[in-house]
């Protein structure tokens, strides 16, 4: 068994509640600013420590984030939607840290803040989380961030004006695992803030799963948020380490096994329609280095979170479009960092990036943004495929590393189960059976 349900609820919600929430906007004439200093001080070397805050603005203010670690999490949604920045890590000594957020106004605007907040960070499953599991945890700020209460970390806010008396509406939604309203973008869901959606490709929206795709106002029963996308029951802190981190460990080295096998059968089945593998095509074509080239074009730094890569071998190569969909490595890819990385694992673009960052990635990689959007496999690879099947049976499921066995699995017989899942989601080749055809030739040879 490798997963368990995930409607076990908080005694007080079942993670389909929300609340309407009121800021106060603060006005800025051009060229004002507000400032929000976190200032974070008394902790011990290897504490972990963060700052954070949700935020709204209009279009006319722009924001820079200073100090701290340099992984951090700062969105860029636009003014219908709010934003949240922040960070947290493991303290390199007993200096005290400081990071400001400014937002600058080019023309008459407002800003309203939520929450902010910095200090040391503690919380059950942080003190006994396994390495891997921290890597990527300054993506989980600010909603990751339970700050201790022992005066580690002030919060000052700097404006010319007081907040003025209009309200600002944000979104509280519950959480079904740790019971905390934690806000989120309506209606632009896709901008995710504490929660991920729950319904993301095309053919699954509007999201109908209760609970998931409806919403209820805790405060006035007959209001009902019909959601888009919807969201997911836990936050996002609470889907890491209460839903996820307790799955991985399910997983037999078996089973890892498995994933690494029909990863390395699904690139050389690649490189031999294709002719070669992407690194040699690309040098054969262009007389460059994919990966340099690649490095470069994305600024030299991870294209999720922004994290300076300062040599090619820093980063990882991203297929972008997944290799479980039969796309290969090849001058579309996309650089991550180690963390980003391993957390899109095989998500399609449309289901790991916002529309904001999907645009932007459309530019830099050439790939339609409309493709991009989708989750389909690559139909190109899947026609190459279809047109040698008497090679695919006869020559590459023959080889030896396609006949070995492993815990009474043959690799050959898991390479045609992966892609016959692939075919499932074809536009063109839906209909073919690649695993009935396996199963007649293999009764013929008999």
């Amino acid at each position: 068994m490798t997963r368990t349900s995930g409607f076990k609820v908080h005694k007080d919600t079942t993670g389909g509640e929300f609340r309407r929430h009121l800021e106060k906007r603060i006005p800025l004439q051009p060229g004002e600013a507000v400032t929000v200093t976190f200032s974070i001080a008394g902790h011990a070397k290897g504490d972990l420590i963060g700052y954070g805050v949700w935020f709204w603005r209009t279009a006319a203010v722009t924001y820079t984030l200073q100090g701290g670690s340099d992984k951090r999490t700062l969105t860029e949604y636009g003014d219908a939607s709010w934003n949240k920045a922040g960070s947290m890590w493991p303290a390199p000594d007993t200096s005290p840290v400081e990071v400001t957020l400014t937002l600058t106004a080019k023309a008459k605007g407002a800003v309203a803040l939520y929450a902010p907040m910095c200090g040391r960070v503690q919380h059950k499953y942080l003190d006994d989380a396994r390495p891997e599991l921290m890597r990527n945890m300054y993506q989980f700020a600010p909603e990751a961030l339970f700050i201790s209460e022992d005066g580690a970390g002030e919060v000052v806010i700097e404006a010319a004006e007081d907040a003025s008396s209009t309200d600002l509406p944000v979104i509280l939604k519950s959480c079904n695992r740790c019971g905390r309203f934690l806000p989120v973008n309506v209606p632009v869901e896709r901008d995710q803030l504490s929660f991920s959606n729950h319904c993301v490709a095309d053919h699954r929206r509007p999201c109908k799963h209760a609970t998931f795709g409806r919403l209820r106002n805790v405060e006035d029963a007959k209001e009902v948020l019909q959601l888009d996308y919807g969201y997911q029951l836990e936050c996002r802190f609470c889907k890491k380490f209460e839903v996820n981190a307790a799955h991985n460990p399910q997983r037999t080295s078996a089973q890892m096994k498995e994933d690494g096998a029909r990863r390395r059968a699904f690139e050389l089945l690649l490189a031999e329609l294709y002719g070669g593998t992407p690194q040699l095509r690309y040098r054969h074509e262009k007389g460059t280095e994919l990966a340099d080239d690649v490095w470069k074009r994305f600024g030299c730094a991870c294209f999720n979170c922004g994290a300076k890569l300062p040599t090619p071998r820093d980063m990882h190569l991203d297929h972008t479009r997944p290799l479980a969909l039969l796309w290969p490595l090849d001058g579309t890819a996309t650089v991550l960092c180690g963390s980003c990385n391993s957390e899109k694992r095989d998500r399609a673009p449309s289901d790991f990036y916002t529309p904001a960052k999907l645009a932007a990635l459309a530019k830099i990689t050439g790939i339609p943004p409309d493709d991009l959007a989708k989750t389909h496999p690559n139909e190109e690879a899947l026609a190459l495929l279809l047109r040698r099947l008497d090679w695919f049976f006869g020559e590459f499921l023959l080889r030896e590393e396609m006949t070995k066995e492993r815990d009474g699995k043959i690799a050959g017989e898991l390479v045609v189960k992966a892609l016959q899942k692939v075919l499932a989601r074809s536009g063109q080749h839906k209909g073919m059976n690649l695993q009935a055809e396996y199963d007649r030739r293999r009764t013929q040879k008999r």
